[in-house]
Order: C-alpha cells, then sequence, then structure tokens
C-alpha cells in the first residue's frame, strides 16, 4: 500500500492511511483536471456558467445545460512539489448535439518525477485516464449525466494497478440556482483487495448578477464508501464577463484521497478564448500545487 499511497491524489505514505480509507486505490482520480474548479477546492461540480470541457472528469449533467457548440481546454499542473513532484497533463472536449445532448471525451496523464523506486532501471511510476461521459437535457430544469473510463496507475516496472469506474449524476436548476446528486467512481475492487474512491456527491451553486458582473456561490460535498468525507466552499466573481477571481476552501476527513486545503485562482475570457490558472496552500502534501490551462468554446 506504500506506493499507491504516495500515488494517490494527497500523496499519503501509506502508514498514514489508517482505518478509514486504507483500502482505497486510484486516488488520482479524484484530482481535478479543470483549473477553474481547482482554484475553488474542489467546489464549482453544478456550475453552467463556465466551459464544460473537462465534463468526462467530472459532470457531464452541466454540459447538457450548455449553448455552445464545442467547448476544449488543455491544462498542465505541477502537483504535490514538496512530495511526489509530479507532472500533470490534462485535455478534455465536449460537443453538444442539438440542445439536449453533450458528449464529452477526456485523457490525462501524470508522470512522478520525484519518486525514484527503480534508480537502475530509469523507471518513473506514472498514471493515465480515459473518460468519456453523455449528458441529456430531460427539460429546461432537469439533466442527466453518465461517464465512464479507464485508470492505470504503473507503480513499479512489473507491477500496476487499473481499473474501469462509472459516474451517474442528475442536475436540476430553477433560476440562478443549480443543485446535483449522484454517484461519482463507482467500480469493482483493485487488484482484489483495494476499492475505488467511491462517493455520494452533493453539490449546489448560486448565481448573483450584478449587471455585467455576476458571483457564484458553490458547495460541494462527498461522502466517500470507505467512511471519508470531503465538503468544499467555493467562490467564483465574474467582472464584466472578461475576468475572474477565484478561491475555496476543502475541508477532508483524515484520509480522504484530496487533503484539506485552500485554493485561489484567476482567469481571462475573451471571444470563446480562456485562460485559467489556480494555486493550492495551507496543505502539507498539496501546498505549492499550481495548475494552468487554456481553452476553446463557441
Amino acid at each position: 500500500m506504500l506506493l499507491s499511497g504516495l500515488l494517490g491524489g494527497a500523496a499519503i505514505p501509506a502508514a498514514a492511511q489508517t482505518d478509514a480509507g486504507a483500502n482505497e486505490a486510484l486516488g488520482v482520480l479524484r484530482i481535478d483536471r479543470n483549473p477553474v474548479l481547482l482554484s475553488m477546492a474542489g467546489a464549482g461540480s453544478a456550475m453552467t456558467s463556465t466551459s464544460q470541457a473537462y465534463a468526462a472528469f467530472g459532470n457531464p449533467a452541466a454540459a447538457a445545460f450548455s449553448d455552445k457548440t464545442l467547448e476544449t481546454a488543455v491544462s498542465y499542473a505541477s502537483w504535490s512539489p514538496h512530495y511526489t513532484a509530479a507532472s500533470n497533463i490534462a485535455a478534455g472536449v465536449t460537443g453538444h448535439l442539438g440542445q439536449k445532448v453533450a458528449l464529452s471525451l477526456g485523457f490525462a496523464r501524470q508522470g512522478y518525477q520525484g519518486l525514484d523506486f527503480e534508480p537502475a532501471s530509469g523507471f518513473k511510476p506514472s498514471d493515465m485516464i480515459l473518460r468519456a461521459g453523455v449528458g441529456f437535457k430531460v427539460s429546461e430544469s432537469l439533466a442527466i449525466g453518465v461517464s465512464a473510463g479507464y485508470a492505470k496507475e504503473a507503480l513499479l516496472s512489473d507491477y500496476s494497478l487499473s481499473a474501469f469506474s462509472v459516474s451517474a449524476l442528475a442536475q436540476y436548476r430553477i433560476g440562478g440556482l443549480n443543485l446535483v446528486g449522484g454517484l461519482v467512481h463507482l467500480g469493482g475492487k483493485v487488484a482484489s483487495d483495494y476499492s475505488l474512491p467511491a462517493s455520494v456527491k452533493l453539490a449546489a451553486d448560486y448565481g448573483f448578477e450584478f449587471g455585467s458582473s455576476n458571483l457564484h456561490v458553490a458547495l460541494d460535498g462527498d461522502y466517500y464508501f470507505s467512511g471519508n468525507y470531503s465538503a468544499a466552499l467555493g467562490l467564483n466573481f465574474g467582472i464584466g464577463g472578461i475576468g475572474f477571481l477565484r478561491g475555496g476552501y476543502r475541508y477532508a476527513s483524515a484520509n480522504a484521497a484530496i487533503p484539506s486545503g485552500l485554493a485561489l485562482g484567476a482567469g481571462l475570457e475573451w471571444h470563446g478564448i480562456s485562460l485559467d490558472v489556480s494555486f493550492l496552500t495551507a496543505s502539507e502534501t498539496l501546498g505549492g500545487s499550481w495548475m494552468a490551462g487554456v481553452g476553446y468554446r463557441f
């Protein structure tokens, strides 16, 4: 469990993983690939006003409410620089078929340059995620979404963990309020012994309008089947439809896949082109992590 613990989203050594969460693997599934959500400490999955390019990793139901034709984005992150020194790249694309259906694809790869378990061979641990999602707008107020994918962690040159997982979410919106509920990353045992970091998710987002500016307040909560839990509160302040300031705090149980911490971020959007950056702090394992992404939607 040592290697799996180090390669998890929180980069927590196995010695710290006792009781709840001790038998979870592939914690990388819980890393936010979207710099907008990361800058809100993991809150914001119910938001429909931002790009839905990364919907395959998160909430494909929200993508069904988008009025865009195509949304695409790529991101790069330096993850847990003081522990695993991981380099994280991700890409996502969402295409909209008519007014009701959204199809999403996502790819992510993470390499751990700070870990060297086999110095003689030069092998470096890495992980990879492939996901696809579909969102369907049932009515003007209700949408459902399902995503599925494959994740693999190459821990040693001759040892790896892999699994398929499925998420199913429903989203209801009324006025400026968005509500989300569902199950995230359901799947079988990994290597016959470890469970995926599956959870019941509830999320909410409410938007306030101030002329050409707006403020979104988002709250996301997860209760993991392992007994872990987390809650994130995030703010997204849009200035004139061009600039964005973001922040959030995540509180998590001791052995959750992603630990507690503070997030800050900013963004720019102009004629469909977006640039977003996020920074994590107030976390022993993830402090100093950052992510930057660029996207385009029309």
